[in-house]
């Protein structure tokens, strides 16, 4: 098992982590209950219009390029009656200054990890101090959709841009910060518009889920886009050139075919290809 994945099974539970044929990833998955699958936007909760504070991007990161433009974050989260989230504003370098770094803490941490005892694992945890202390956090609300075109699944690799360590490694297409206005629905047909250039019908778009990517404990939004056409897709400067289109198989099949593990697929696009696949199998006659 992946040391990192070790770790978090370990300081969250291990049924906490998503596993796929025995494969875990660092993230956790809530499913949408059949009910809310056609409801998108009934994930939204309530809404908390109280304006963030001002923040200025930590030196940590390269600014260049990056606007500090206002992004929802998430206040609560709640599976019954229904799975929903609460919602309050915030700022997208409020989120970088918080839940990134507590990923890049947490990972430049990792390689001091010796072994895979409960000593081991409370002495890395001593070094997170980011981890320790979450009041100030701002987890903004991400959201990634799975694209089923004429039976196959839409994939890209991410581009470098603020956070080099994830560069090459796969992701759903598209995917992006929830931001205003008040609408999932409208969040995906803007990146859609932006990542692919293709016009969304929200008929053809379903709520597969609720995540939290546990490297750096944000919310992702999970959704599926059931596509018909002969669309052609062009695949924005988010991603590396070079959209792969995979057949929809079984989920081993896939985990092989594209050598997925904790390194390799970022953790937001595996919660979205495998509750997308969970719908998929569900929809089918």
């Amino acid at each position: 098992m992946d040391p990192l994945c070790r770790f978090l099974a370990w300081k969250y539970g291990a049924r906490s982590l998503l596993c796929r044929d025995g494969v875990l990833f660092p993230v956790a998955c809530r499913p949408a209950p059949a009910v809310q699958w056609r409801q998108v936007n009934s994930v939204l909760g309530e809404l908390d219009l109280t304006p963030p504070a001002e923040v200025r991007l930590d030196p940590m990161f390269d600014a260049k390029g990056l606007f500090n433009g206002p992004v929802y974050a998430r206040r609560g989260l709640r599976s019954w009656p229904a799975l929903q989230m609460d919602v309050q504003l915030g700022s997208y370098f409020g989120s970088m200054n918080t839940c990134e770094a507590l990923e890049m803490e947490l990972l430049a941490h990792l390689p001091s990890l010796r072994g895979d005892t409960v000593v081991d694992f409370k002495e890395l945890d001593r070094r997170l101090e980011r981890r320790a202390a979450l009041d100030d956090l701002v987890p903004a609300i991400g959201v990634a959709t799975l694209v089923v075109c004429q039976g196959e699944l839409l994939l890209g690799r991410l581009a470098a841009k603020s956070m080099p360590h994830r560069a090459g490694q796969w992701h759903v297409v598209p995917s992006g910060m929830f931001a205003p206005p008040y609408s999932i629905v409208d969040t995906v047909a803007e990146e859609l518009r932006e990542e692919l250039g293709v016009q969304l019908d929200p008929a053809r778009l379903y709520l597969s889920g609720i995540a939290i990517n546990l490297l750096n404990l944000r919310p992702e939004v999970c959704t599926v886009l059931l596509l018909d056409g002969h669309e052609e897709f062009r695949l924005s400067s988010e991603f590396l050139p070079g959209l792969t289109r995979v057949p929809f198989t079984t989920e081993a099949d896939l985990i092989r075919t594209l050598g997925l593990h904790a390194r390799t697929i970022a953790p937001a696009g595996a919660a979205a290809v495998f509750l997308g696949l969970r719908l998929l199998r569900k929809l089918r006659p």
